[in-house]
């Protein structure tokens, strides 16, 4: 039996099931279930309470925390990223253009999230492209870094999610064309638009992305971690208030961030 390489050199996919208690494995296996099986959102607020998406009182395990740390980019270049790198708290969104579940995220959280959290500077949201769902999906997620080239890409974001049941069947050899009639509406060159969605860099970008995601073992979407802390599952307002106000306490700031509960 080969032995078990030293914890500083294993991949971080390999540390992913060694920082997490047993429970919390149990949970984010019940909630990917729930995505893949196309549970819905009672399903998904049913796994957070206890597991995942609720913060247990120790707060969120050096080792997580440490995890986190290393996957956020703290890019202030980075277009797919909203609020300040220096943020005591960053939230990493596992996402994928074709999934209900994100859409709902995206329309009903993310903006209380950004009101609450983001503009006092007390959170960062980074965005991960997953496109797990096949070719039309990673033909959206090139389309999201064709729209940041234009400076562009929380625009796209929120006008592909807002479109989600026009689009949801496009086929990937049609679905180039809605994207350019959107890239148009949101006032981008959509001639340009159109050419970088064949641009080989971005798509790199896309699949460097993905094979992150993969690497921490999200097999769905939505996927999240905050400050390190998995929350799986487009979860009620709530488990992502709690979890944040705890990884803002943990990290010693925020102390404002909780006046609004969700």
């Amino acid at each position: 039996m080969p032995r078990e390489k030293p914890a500083a050199q294993r991949e971080p996919g390999a540390l992913w099931p060694l920082l997490l208690s047993a429970a919390v494995v149990v949970v984010i296996a019940v909630g990917v279930a729930v995505r893949l099986t196309g549970g819905g959102e009672e399903a998904a607020g049913s796994s957070a309470s206890g597991g995942a998406g609720a913060p247990d009182a120790a707060g969120t395990s050096d080792g997580l925390r440490e995890m986190g740390e290393s996957l956020a980019r703290r890019d202030a270049d980075d277009p797919t990223a909203l609020g300040d790198p220096d943020a005591p708290v960053v939230l990493i969104a596992y996402s994928d253009f074709q999934c209900p579940f994100c859409a709902k995220w995206v329309e009903n959280t993310q903006p209380e999230l950004v009101d609450r959290y983001v503009e006092p500077g007390d959170l960062r949201i980074e965005w991960r492209e997953f496109p797990y769902k096949g070719e039309t999906s990673r033909t959206m997620a090139v389309g999201a870094r064709a729209a940041a080239e234009q400076g562009a890409f929380w625009d796209y974001h929120e006008a592909v999610y807002a479109a989600h049941d026009d689009l949801e069947g496009t086929a990937p050899e049609a679905v180039g064309g809605e994207l350019a009639a959107i890239a148009e509406d949101i006032g981008l060159d959509a001639d340009t638009f159109a050419e970088d969605l064949e641009r080989q860099d971005l798509a790199d970008e896309v699949e460097a992305d993905f094979a992150e995601g993969r690497g921490i073992g999200v097999t769905g979407t939505p996927a999240f971690l905050v400050n390190g802390k998995p929350v799986i599952g487009a979860q009620p307002l709530d488990v992502f208030t709690q979890t944040i106000d705890q990884a803002l306490a943990d990290a010693g700031g925020g102390a404002d961030a909780s006046d609004g509960e969700g």
